[in-house]
């Protein structure tokens, strides 16, 4: 029926194989394309829930809390979320809460330190709370930080903790309590009356010592209270301990420059030791009493080569702020000369 030349047959053949290997090609073309857009996608969503959530960072001070807004950005919150700075975490603690056990772990920043100081001062439920930390801890590094806290904040509370300290038979605690008591003391009227009730009682002379620098500040003070305590300080002068002698005529110095000690001073520059014949002679460097019997003291001070040269510059030093005549004034520039020389 049909007429078929069998010498077309191969053509025929060839041409037909030809439009299959083409069709079949570009089937193989359209299908790896297809699956490769499949695999790329599913490879992602497979990645993305392999991809472990970024676990919040951990706080670094006792305002590094993890906010409501960070809490809520789950798993989705950036996989590298930048570092918090200090000043951010100051910046937000007004709203965030204080964990008291993480306070004396470590150092805090001036500003930090302001901020906890002024969180403290308006919060007496907290204020109590770290005060009974610092009850209950034992380790002594962090109860000095403790202290430090304390100390800035101030008030009943803290005078309180302080006086407690002081008296509770335990001579580490009471070292503690006069820290406390050092930096409260200042325009403190309680502070003051616990300051004097010791100094008339207390006969260890370490617990004079630290119990008199506790008035290393006088601070905003009436006059009937710095007279009171002036008396205290210059009876000690003539303590059998050479520390507490020291330490009372420096410590009488920056609280009364009245004329009326100015024989306690001149006794202490001849004194035994060494240490309190320089604490005399310093406390004269900014007293009222310039008279000629104070500047003859100090000449004489002066002129003493066997006095050590520590004594005899404290010596020219208050007579620096004394009238001297231009003679005088020649014999303290060359003292002062002769001992800044180095003899080789």
């Amino acid at each position: 029926m049909f007429n078929v030349n069998p010498a077309n047959r191969p053509v025929k053949y060839a041409a037909a194989a030809l439009v299959t290997v083409v069709a079949l090609l570009a089937l193989a073309g359209l299908k790896q394309r297809y699956f490769n857009s499949d695999d790329v996608s599913v490879t992602s969503a497979v990645s993305t829930q392999l991809q472990p959530p970024q676990a919040p960072a951990k706080p670094v001070s006792p305002f590094g809390v993890v906010s409501d807004n960070e809490a809520a950005s789950g798993p989705q919150a950036q996989a590298s979320p930048a570092k918090q700075s200090d000043s951010d975490l100051i910046d937000s603690s007004s709203e965030l809460p204080v964990d008291v056990t993480a306070l004396g772990l470590q150092s805090l920043t001036e500003a930090q330190m302001q901020t906890l100081v002024g969180r403290l001062g308006a919060d007496p439920q907290l204020l109590d709370s770290l005060i009974d930390e610092m009850r209950q801890e034992t380790d002594p590094e962090r109860r000095k930080l403790l202290a430090q806290i304390l100390g800035e904040v101030g008030g009943d509370s803290v005078m309180l903790l302080a006086s407690e300290f002081i008296f509770s038979g335990d001579s580490i605690s009471r070292e503690l309590g006069l820290d406390l008591l050092q930096m409260v003391q200042p325009g403190n009227s309680q502070a003051r009356e616990i300051v004097a009730g010791m100094l008339a009682t207390e006969v260890e002379p370490q617990v004079l010592v630290n119990t008199l620098t506790t008035l290393a500040v006088p601070g905003d003070v009436d006059a009937q209270s710095r007279a009171y305590l002036s008396d205290q300080v210059a009876w000690l002068a003539d303590h059998e301990d050479p520390g507490v002698r020291s330490v009372s005529l420096d410590i009488l110095s920056r609280w009364t420059a009245n004329p009326q000690y100015t024989p306690v001073l001149l006794d202490g520059l001849n004194d035994e030791s060494e240490h309190v014949r320089t604490s005399a002679a310093y406390a004269l460097v900014s007293h009222e009493d310039q008279s000629p019997e104070v500047i003859d003291r100090l000449f004489s001070v002066l002129d003493n080569t066997t006095e050590s040269k520590q004594v005899r510059r404290a010596a020219i030093l208050a007579l620096r702020n004394m009238p001297l005549s231009r003679e005088q004034q020649q014999i303290v520039n060359t003292t002062e000369q002769e001992l800044n020389t180095v003899i080789r």
